[in-house]
């Protein structure tokens, strides 16, 4: 299977999430805009595969129980999610606020794990969802465990920085101070930096020779209103890490290991 076929598979069922209704290949194709035969085909292995059925003539296509069985296989046996899901649970209690688990996906920051805060009016995201790096505070504390020598060959090979809003970092040195600034404060921090009404502080750390994140994301005025608090609670977080992660090599920006 090419890059393309496997694409296409993964876009065929992000299609029925969005829609959440059975669909005609016909239709299926239009959206993704690829050719009938080719959509034709596609949908016939994935029905052979047992992964879609087709509820009868003209009344289109539905993925089976066999793919949320196969997730749900998968998802149980996910080693960060075990260890990590009940801390990131922690910290959403603590701050009350949406936690989430963050890692870098080549030139993007890529949401693992999101445990969502229980206030009516809060940050909500999908995990395996993306956001840029450079207007996050989830990339920022990212960027900052890479080495010197790291941060900058990933920064030369990251393109133009788009402007979110009117708070979007619009070069690479600001970004490069702010993130120096979020080092010495202890947290790193983007406010309104990519989705306007959206503030999010996170905790950068190391583990299996990785950079990580934790972040917590909330309403710009209620994390701007708390964010000295937060900062003070990421430090405890630092604990609770160590303690989820005893042999992942531990290291945060001050250089402790644990």
């Amino acid at each position: 299977m090419d890059v393309k076929t496997a694409g296409r598979v993964l876009d065929v069922l992000n299609l029925f999430a969005e829609e959440q209704k059975p669909l005609l290949y016909s239709e299926i194709a239009a959206q993704m805009q690829i050719p009938l035969s080719s959509c034709h085909g596609l949908l016939k292995t994935m029905v052979a595969r047992g992964y879609l059925y087709e509820i009868g003539k003209k009344l289109g296509y539905y993925p089976t129980q066999k793919l949320m069985h196969v997730a749900s296989l998968i998802c149980h046996a996910d080693p960060l999610n075990a260890l990590l899901a009940p801390l990131l649970d922690q910290v959403r209690n603590l701050t009350g606020e949406t936690a989430i688990l963050a890692k870098l996906a080549d030139s993007q920051v890529v949401y693992l794990i999101v445990a969502e805060s229980r206030q009516t009016i809060r940050f909500s995201h999908q995990p395996g969802g993306f956001k840029a790096v450079h207007a996050t505070s989830s990339g920022k504390a990212l960027l900052a465990m890479l080495s010197p020598a790291e941060r900058q060959k990933w920064l030369q090979g990251y393109g133009e920085l788009q402007a979110y809003t009117e708070r979007t970092l619009a070069s690479r040195q600001a970004l490069l101070d702010d993130l120096n600034e979020g080092v010495q404060r202890g947290w790193q921090r983007s406010v309104g930096e990519h989705v306007e009404d959206v503030m999010s502080l996170s905790l950068g750390f190391r583990a299996f020779e990785q950079p990580f994140a934790i972040v917590v994301a909330g309403p710009l005025g209620r994390m701007l209103k708390n964010e000295a608090t937060i900062g003070r609670q990421l430090e405890e977080v630092k604990a609770w890490l160590a303690q989820a992660l005893p042999s992942a090599n531990l290291t945060f920006l001050e250089g402790s290991s644990r």
